[in-house]
């Protein structure tokens, strides 16, 4: 049976209109790549002892957005990801959380953050389908940035039940230093 992307959305963004001085978003889509099984060491940079690593890749759409919704479209691959997590509950109950520590290989650099998702739902679109919300802080990031944060909506298929991947919408907001932030407004290279 085929397996269709729950998450679809994934653009990397410049932000119109007031935002603060030296920020940048990214956004992008990572979904679970069951070909590339997480390497067993790849979590020893958690915080925490991990009981679940999955290994993704991130894409971005080929086509932007159409008033506020993404449309379905080719996605060109960007980078690879990997999420370490730590579940005590496998119930999944709504508003359970569990421990996290994500990593991102993206165009820009490598960027790494730690936080907790939260299970917002465990039956829809059917039961067995989790949908969750993570909240984390850059812990690493290229030079030039002073931090940021990642947040996704995500959907996770513990049960691999048919028609649903385990993925996530992201978005990273990061920070530029003072000093690179002060080297652009005078012209320079940061």
């Amino acid at each position: 049976m085929p397996r269709i992307p729950v998450c679809v959305v994934s653009l990397v963004l410049s932000l119109s209109g007031p935002a603060l001085a030296g920020e940048v978003v990214y956004q992008f889509q990572t979904e679970e790549d069951p070909k590339a099984a997480a390497n067993p060491g790849a979590c020893q940079g958690a915080p925490f002892q991990s009981n679940v690593a999955l290994s993704g890749i991130i894409s971005v759409p080929e086509r932007g957005l159409a008033e506020g919704r993404v449309e379905l479209g080719a996605a060109r691959h960007a980078g690879a990801a990997l999420a370490c997590l730590r579940i005590t509950d496998r119930t999944f109950a709504e508003g359970s959380q569990a421990d996290i520590y994500a990593s991102f290989e993206l165009p820009e650099g490598h960027f790494t953050a730690v936080g907790h998702c939260t299970a917002v739902s465990n039956a829809v679109p059917r039961a067995g389908v989790v949908l969750a919300s993570c909240a984390l802080k850059l812990t690493e990031f290229p030079a030039g940035y002073a931090g940021g944060s990642a947040t996704s909506a995500s959907v996770f298929n513990p049960l691999h039940l048919p028609g649903y991947s385990t993925g996530s919408l992201w978005t990273l907001r990061v920070f530029e230093s003072m000093p690179a932030v002060a080297a652009r407004a005078h012209g320079e290279a940061p």
